[in-house]
């Protein structure tokens, strides 16, 4: 009896839209926005990171977006 949740392409969509943003964010407040390795760095870092606590918040807020979708 194991309960799993599917991720849908949707799920994953938004985790990647709302982690490049955000790390493109977090990147231009700790340097100054120009085209240089370090800025990119930072970007992909602040990505990495918001992507990696940010998936079990976006999976949950879709099975309660399901959830009151059903009923």
């Amino acid at each position: 009896m194991s309960d799993e949740v599917p991720v849908t392409r949707t799920d994953l969509l938004v985790l990647i839209v709302v982690s490049l943003t955000g790390g493109t964010l977090i990147a231009s407040l700790m340097l100054t926005p120009a085209i240089s390795p370090q800025f990119i760095n930072a970007i992909f870092v602040g990505t990495m990171l918001l992507a990696f606590f940010l998936f079990i918040p976006i999976m949950g807020a879709r099975l309660f977006i399901d959830d009151w979708n059903d009923e």
